[in-house]
């Protein structure tokens, strides 16, 4: 076995920790930011200099309602994406017929247009069907702008699971219903949990689609809101900041929750017993 040499692992190591500093720098910026008073934003600071904890406070009174509607949002738009992708990518994966290809084609090209295009078009079709600035109509849209990706994602892990769980599972009578619920997704966990990080991340970051589709600010997310901290006079840099700190805590904590089906993705397969 080869040891690693020393330059190596000193190059490796300074590496992780410019990769480290790259990543953190933003938050820790961010947080200088949040505890800085108003009047003292534009002092440079390597270190805090202040504790102005009444900015965290002002800015959960400000936003707490919009977190709530990002997350709603988010979880409901990942619970349908992931509940027509599943099925869509499987048939997709382990099944030949007519037109397949065309319609895996046609999956990729529509990751491939920016959203914004078809915006104006969508704004006239809510409009006419009366979803404009509704909450059903926002996870409708972030639905659709993520199918397509969760299921190219689970079409590629579908395809590496063996054809052997299916003949054994048609042995045993199983329906496509029962093979699906009772062999199929046990151990497509890994595989389904990044697909459904990537649309709970997705959504709950989205800006745009929100920007265009909602006018009442109750049900605004919270992209939105701090974006709406920028006027024309004067930019509240400590409350957007805080704002910010706060609004990452939920997708954080759902990252962190899911890293071991991701990592269990990943090592899966790795070793045969």
């Amino acid at each position: 076995m080869n040891k690693k040499t020393l330059p190596g692992k000193i190059v490796r190591a300074v590496l992780c920790v410019i990769f480290c500093v790259f990543a953190i720098t933003p938050i820790y910026t961010a947080l200088i930011v949040s505890l800085t008073p108003y009047s003292n934003i534009l002092e440079p600071q390597l270190f805090p200099h202040y504790l102005e904890f009444k900015n965290f406070i002002d800015a959960f009174q400000l936003i707490w309602r919009n977190v709530l509607n990002s997350f709603l949002y988010a979880c409901c738009a990942t619970a349908m994406t992931t509940l027509v992708a599943v099925p869509a990518a499987y048939v997709l994966a382990k099944y030949r017929f007519q037109y397949r290809q065309a319609m895996m084609f046609i999956l990729l090209m529509t990751q491939m247009m920016a959203g914004i295009v078809i915006l104006p078009t969508l704004y006239r079709m809510f409009q006419s069907l009366g979803l404009l600035n509704s909450r059903g109509g926002m996870i409708l849209v972030l639905t659709g702008i993520n199918l397509a990706l969760v299921v190219t994602i689970l079409h590629g892990y579908f395809s590496t699971l063996p054809i052997e769980l299916e003949e054994a599972a048609a042995l045993d009578g199983c329906s496509y219903v029962q093979l699906l619920l009772r062999v199929i997704l046990p151990i497509s966990g890994p595989g389904i949990a990044v697909g459904a990080i990537f649309v709970f991340v997705n959504s709950y970051n989205e800006f745009v689609v929100p920007l265009f589709l909602l006018t009442e600010a109750n049900k605004y997310p919270l992209t939105l809101t701090v974006y709406s901290l920028l006027s024309d006079t004067t930019i509240r840099w400590h409350i957007m900041a805080a704002a910010s700190l706060i609004g990452i805590i939920p997708p954080v904590f759902i990252f962190t929750f899911f890293q071991k089906y991701i990592i269990q993705g990943i090592t899966s397969g790795a070793v045969k017993g």
